[in-house]
């Protein structure tokens, strides 16, 4: 990473929650208990622990085809998983290991999963990016994919008249792609309870967001859709955020 890349992306960290469209942010302060932080940190500690166990059984040549880790990224899913209910539904992306492992699948089943065995979540054939489990859509290998999946599924919601949320899980790479802007319109003009989640970690593979796309804002690309940017580096702010936005 350049320094100038660094510097930039030390500015992003440093922001105050950035609004689009709402008129009041998240609350500032929490209470945050001796109990939950150990609990988060056990399930981020364990969620980097299997990337590295991961990295090896690919080294190893026990994991065949693509591997997509998420260090350093443990954080949004812990904060978000505290906020939500088992009965929300989460479509994510090829970096699935992670909610997988917030959602409650065991490191045996992740890893079997990984090395394409029948004690995988999915009995081997979903691999490292296809990971299901009951209201757990994926692990997408499409990019984008998540967004009109998770669209649908809110729609679904909405029909059968329940009242969970949707939560679709993307990368700032595929924030250009077409059908996000198509299913942003259909949730805006149907009030369906989606929640769409830009995880931006600076680079899309080797692309800085600034080579790819002419706004990288992506907390302002829903356009009629409110949005906001928060430093997920610490699993109570994405905890509040995620609370507000179901409240909201």
């Amino acid at each position: 990473m350049s320094a100038i890349h660094r510097n930039k992306c030390w500015k992003l960290f440093k922001r105050r929650c950035l609004l689009h469209k709402l008129e009041c942010g998240p609350p500032t302060n929490t209470l945050l208990t001796r109990t939950d932080a150990l609990n988060y940190y056990k399930v981020m500690f364990g969620m980097r622990e299997i990337g590295y166990e991961a990295q090896s059984l690919y080294e190893d040549r026990h994991i065949r085809g693509m591997l997509h880790l998420c260090e350093g990224m443990e954080a949004v899913r812990v904060g978000v998983e505290a906020a939500i209910t088992p009965q929300d539904i989460l479509v994510g992306t090829y970096r699935i290991h992670g909610w997988a492992y917030a959602r409650g699948i065991s490191v045996e089943k992740i890893l079997g999963e990984f090395a394409g065995r029948s004690s995988g979540c999915c009995k081997g054939k979903g691999g490292a990016m296809h990971m299901y489990s009951e209201n757990m859509y994926g692990g997408n290998g499409l990019i984008g994919a998540s967004v009109p999946l998770g669209t649908g599924v809110g729609f679904a919601m909405k029909y059968n008249e329940k009242s969970n949320v949707s939560l679709s899980v993307f990368g700032e790479g595929a924030a250009n792609q077409g059908q996000h802007f198509e299913a942003f319109n259909m949730a805006k003009l149907w009030n369906l309870p989606c929640i769409y989640l830009c995880e931006n970690n600076f680079y899309s593979v080797s692309t800085t967001p600034e080579m790819a796309a002419a706004c990288t804002d992506y907390y302002t690309r829903g356009d009629y859709l409110p949005g906001l940017q928060v430093n997920c580096n610490t699993p109570p702010s994405l905890n509040i955020v995620t609370y507000r936005i179901i409240w909201w």
